[in-house]
This record gives structure tokens, sequence and C-alpha cells, in this order.
């Protein structure tokens, strides 16, 4: 009898071994493949906008943010836009909403967290991008708000949840995608150094450079205007406007402006130029002589183009103004704040000057964007 060729079922036991691998693998790829097309199939179609509230009302704000919540509610339309609401109230677990028309669908509640957090912010709004794809996103941030200033400075910046505050520069790093609009329902984000902090992750901002009352925007006469296929910030504002102005007494107080982010690196420069190019008489210059935009008594708030005027007195501006113009695509004013200044004149944008006290504020401003590329660092 011969001898079995051991090479020979060595070969076929690999040949046969290989060939399983093959089937394995082909029968693997398939699930693979057929997983991930029925995941395609279970995601939604990207509607035409999904709008993100991001209320982060674990403070005195709360009852204002159920009543705006009610106001979205009654004026909702289904138009292709999702708005979906995360609300972080006090003394409740914060939760996710779709807001419909008269109605909200609970989505999912979260364990308690902190939503003056940047990491909280970027999650919270990733996730909602990721469950509500659009073709275009826009973001309301409500809250307390005190503009560009550092958390910890004994003035709040934006955000406040159990005595915590975010940073400007930390909102801005915790954006996950670029909006077509974000719109500040907070005291005193309109400011240069805000807006220009922001320019790289929205087409436009808007917001008030002054305080905001408690009342915060009338959602049920801008939610229409933001459902529109081809939104008209010009109408959106035009509402927050003329709320206020129809008010009576202290009540009848309001800046707002909308600016177009795109012009603001030219904004930069040319008063970069103006600066560079001129005496600053830092003994002739009087800070209090510029038009206020806040309640503070210290006051850190002011016109920018008032501000720019008092600086440089005697110079030629037309080209700074003209590109400001370009920047700040409207803009509108009351007579009045609170009963307690006049607004004589209004830019659309406040600035910071910085104050002779306040080494803390100054030296924090000095890493803002805003004070190198504008150059302000000549000036202070």
């Amino acid at each position: 009898m011969k001898k079995k060729n051991v090479y020979s079922v060595v070969d076929f036991q690999k040949s046969n071994a290989i060939e399983m691998k093959r089937v394995i693998s082909i029968i693997l790829f398939s699930l693979i493949v057929f997983s991930c097309e029925e995941n395609d199939n279970l995601r939604p179609e990207p509607v035409n906008r999904t709008i993100i509230v991001y209320m982060a009302a674990d403070n005195d704000l709360a009852a204002d943010a159920l009543s705006d919540m009610e106001e979205m509610k009654q004026s909702f339309s289904e138009n292709g836009v999702s708005l979906i609401v995360f609300a972080d109230l006090s003394d409740e677990a914060p939760y996710l909403l779709q807001i419909g028309q008269d109605k909200e669908t609970f989505i999912k509640s979260y364990p308690e967290l902190n939503s003056a957090d940047a990491n909280t912010l970027k999650e919270v709004i990733q996730e909602i991008v990721d469950m509500y794809p659009a073709l275009e996103y826009g973001l309301i941030l409500w809250s307390h708000g005190t503009s560009w200033m550092p958390s910890g400075s004994g003035l709040r910046s934006f955000v406040k949840d159990s005595g915590k505050e975010m940073n400007i520069t930390d909102l801005a790093e915790s954006l996950p995608v670029k909006f077509d609009f974000i719109l500040f329902d907070a005291c005193l984000m309109g400011s240069v150094e805000v807006i220009y902090e922001l320019k790289d992750k929205a087409n436009f901002i808007i917001a008030s450079s002054t305080e905001t009352i408690y009342t915060g925007f009338p959602y049920d006469e801008i939610i229409p205007e933001l459902l529109k296929l081809q939104i008209d910030f010009h109408a959106v504002v035009q509402h927050y406007f003329d709320y206020y102005n129809s008010l009576q007494g202290a009540y009848r107080s309001a800046t707002v402006s909308v600016v177009e982010t795109k012009h603001l690196p030219e904004l930069a420069t040319q008063l970069k130029l103006l600066f560079e190019n001129n005496a600053f008489d830092r003994e002739t210059f009087n800070r209090a002589a510029v038009q206020r935009l806040d309640v503070y008594e210290e006051q850190y708030c002011f016109d920018l183009l008032d501000f720019v005027d008092e600086a440089l007195p005697n110079v030629n501006k037309k080209d700074f103004i003209a590109q400001l113009e370009r920047a700040v695509v409207y803009k509108n004013h009351t007579p009045q704040f609170l009963q307690l200044y006049d607004i004589n004149t209004y830019c659309g944008l406040s600035s910071y000057i910085p104050h002779p006290q306040r080494n803390d504020l100054n030296n924090y401003y000095k890493g803002l964007e805003w004070y190198a590329d504008s150059g302000i660092n000549y000036l202070f």
C-alpha cells in the first residue's frame, strides 16, 4: 500500500480553511453593507433648517424660559423646519423637546449637568445636529449675559448655572458647526468683541448691545420669521424693536442689531489702520464722554463708533464707517434705556474701553482676537 501524501492532505486542509475564510468574509461584508444600508434608510432626510434653542435657565430665569417655550409652540407652523429646545431649568432635570404647532414632543432627559460648561454645550448641540440633520442650522443662545467679560470677574459672562459661567472664547471653540445665524437672547452680547470671536461660527449674528428686558425676544412674532425658507433678518429684529419701543416708561428700552460676519475682518483692518497711522492723546481722551450702553456704575460697554470718534476726533474715518455699515446690516434703539441714560447714538456694536482700575479685565481683554486685530493695542 502506498503511503498517504502528508503534504497533499495538509494542502487540502489549508485550501478548505482559506475557502471557508473567504465565505465567512463575504457573509460578514454582506451583513455590514446591509446593516449600513438599513441604518441609512432609517436616518431622517435633512430638513431645510434646524433651529436649536439652548436655554441655560438653571437660575432666576426659569419661569421666563417656560413662558418663551409657550410662545414658540403657539407661533410654530410646519414648514420644513425642526425647532429643538434644550432646557436646563432650576429644580428639575435638563431635557430636550421638539416644538410643534401648539404642542411639544419630549425627546429625552439628561442627568444633572452644568449648562454653563462649554463641553456640555458642545455635546448637546452635536447630538441635536446628529438627530435632526438639515441643510442649514440656526442657534438661539438663551440665558444671562455680560458681553465678553470673563467668568469669575464679579460680572456675568454668557450663561449662569449654579454660580458658574462660560467665557466667550470657550463658547466659540465649543460650537461644532457653522450656523446660518446665532441669535443671543441675553444681555449685552452685541459687542464687537463677542461678534468678532464668533465670526467664523455664523453668517449672521443678532444681539442687543445693552441689557435686555427680562421678557427677551417676542417669540410669538419672531418664530414665524425664522421658519421662512429665506429668513428676513431685518423683519426678525424689527419685531423685537417694535415690541419694546411700543411700551411705556422704563420698559421702553432696547437696542438690537444684525451683523453679517463676513465683513468683520476688513472692519478690524480699517480700524487698525486708523490707530496705527494717527496719534491717540491719552491725556485728553474722556472715557465718560463716550455713549454708554450698560447700566454698570463703572461702565464697560460703549458705542464703538462714538469711541473711535472720541479717540480720534479730527481724523477722516470714512473707510472705517463704510465698512461698519457693511457689517451692521440693521440697527435700532429706543431714545433711553431704563430711564437711566439717553441713547443719542448707536452704530450697532458696543466696545470695551479699558477701565483704569480694572487690570483683571484689561489683562483678559488683551487675549481676545479683536484686541490685536483691530489695533486697540496701540491705544492701551
